[in-house]
């Protein structure tokens, strides 16, 4: 209690104005993540254009189920301030032979907080695709960026854009004909140069079929890759960083296949690890002073001192959200800017 304290007090002299909402985001934040984000496998089977995955030093592997299983045990312990399960990040999560496995675990643990997956789609066979469905997968979210066979193929490479395509909708009418809810089914692509053109295309493609079409924006992944934004989004990514506290290490907690606890889900390499969970409690990571230590410094605006996250420009995805309004929006009169 003492380092949540003490960062609490850090908080309440940062700006009066809006200090008593801040003040109790921040109190129910420092208890527990609200994202538990688990690598069930670094692998991949895709050389994608927007990815750094050559430049990827830490072993890869899959996540077994002895360490999952104690993750989701605290997890289950915390329910309550557990908003999201994703057994995934950085890595294709189906090649894990055993995702099935961990989700039906969390089911199991959490029936009421939601599951996530993100997928490239590629491994998305009927078969699968059932299996998802008997076992309860809440949400589930396909990377298809492209509206044609050469768009895609050119930017997720070594993946079949009819494969894909073929799986995406197979779940998709899987669902409808069962007459299910879920799971709730979001198709995504990726606002860059490459894909530019076909941005509308592809939202009429898919909006008849997905729950969710999003067009996303791109992360260079801490200055890791080329910026590919486009138009004022590209202005804007590449115009500064943050001035306000990134909500991540907030709100996500990015744990890798062998345990290690990385600052959030954008640090790929775990150049920055701040615990262990085979060793440690995620609490205890989660109230620890390397968390800490890093959401002082950008609580102070030091994001100088944070190599890592001052080459990023995550505060593009951040800057319309309620999170960056109680840092640095209008008078709390004004009420919230969404």
């Amino acid at each position: 209690m003492g380092l949540k304290s003490s960062l609490i007090r850090t908080v309440s002299r940062y700006t009066p104005t809006r200090r008593w909402l801040r003040d109790a985001f921040v109190q129910r934040k420092l208890v527990f993540p609200q994202v538990v984000s688990i690598e069930s496998s670094s692998h991949c089977n895709a050389d994608c254009i927007m990815c750094p995955r050559e430049q990827l030093t830490r072993t890869k592997g899959n996540m077994s189920m002895d360490l999952y299983r104690k993750v989701i045990d605290e997890c289950a312990r915390h329910k309550r301030y557990v908003r999201l399960i994703q057994p995934f990040m950085f890595g294709e999560p189906f090649i894990n032979k055993r995702l099935v496995e961990m989700i039906r675990y969390a089911k199991e643990k959490l029936p009421r907080t939601p599951i996530n997956v993100s997928t490239n789609g590629s491994l998305l066979y009927p078969a699968k695709a059932q299996e998802l469905i008997d076992v309860g997968l809440d949400k589930i979210n396909i990377d298809i960026d492209g509206a044609t066979k050469e768009t895609f193929e050119a930017v997720r490479i070594g993946l079949d854009y009819e494969e894909v395509v073929e799986n995406a909708r197979h779940l998709m009418g899987l669902k409808k004909r069962l007459g299910l809810r879920k799971p709730e089914i979001t198709v995504t692509i990726i606002q860059m140069e490459p894909t530019e053109g076909e941005i509308e295309a592809f939202v009429e493609l898919w909006k008849p079929a997905a729950d969710h079409v999003v067009v996303q924006r791109y992360t260079t992944w801490t200055g890791s890759v080329e910026d590919r934004n486009t138009g004022e989004i590209a202005e804007a990514s590449a115009a500064g960083g943050f001035t306000f506290p990134c909500k991540h290490p907030w709100e996500e907690f990015v744990i890798a296949h062998d345990g290690k606890v990385s600052l959030c889900c954008l640090d790929f390499d775990f150049k920055i690890v701040v615990g262990d969970v085979n060793t440690q409690s995620i609490r205890e990571i989660w109230n620890g002073a390397p968390l800490e230590e890093v959401r002082r410094r950008m609580i102070d605006n030091r994001y100088h001192e944070l190599e890592l996250c001052s080459q990023c420009n995550n505060h593009i995805f951040q800057t319309a959200c309620t999170w960056h309004y109680l840092w640095s929006g209008p008078d709390v009169s004004a009420g919230p800017t969404r």
